[in-house]
């Protein structure tokens, strides 16, 4: 994504987040609420087969409708120039792959409030 690319007139994408097997997360800007945001989009090479939009469209609705202080809340999902996305809610910090690689191992007392939100979010959302 070597161009600056604006989503359906309204995301400006400014910078790459993070990635996953089947989509990347780019921090954008929403020109309408005047926010940022961050915009998950579907990989080119999954784009194309219909499973894979649909399987993307439904993580969309599942997420949209969780509410939970760990759980990132969905703000809009759609397709632009056949580029499918769904735009989160940006949580500024950093990644814990990236805190373990720069400070290492985690002490108990550290790893367990982490370990308690995350539990948290995950049973909010199963529980739903």
């Amino acid at each position: 994504m070597a161009e600056p690319i604006l989503l359906n007139d309204r995301y400006k994408v400014e910078g790459r987040l993070g990635s996953g097997g089947m989509a990347v997360v780019y921090r954008a800007y929403d020109l309408k609420l005047e926010r940022t945001v961050a915009v998950k989009i579907l990989r080119e090479d999954y784009s194309s087969d219909p499973a894979f939009r649909d399987r993307f469209h439904q993580e969309a609705k599942a997420a949209a409708n969780l509410s939970h202080p760990n759980i990132v809340t969905v703000h809009d999902f759609g397709i632009d120039s056949d580029r499918l996305f769904i735009v989160m809610e940006h949580v500024p910090g950093t990644t814990l792959q990236a805190l373990l690689q720069t400070r290492g191992r985690l002490t108990t007392e550290e790893a367990l409030p982490l370990l308690q939100q995350a539990c948290a979010g995950i049973g909010y959302a199963h529980r739903a």
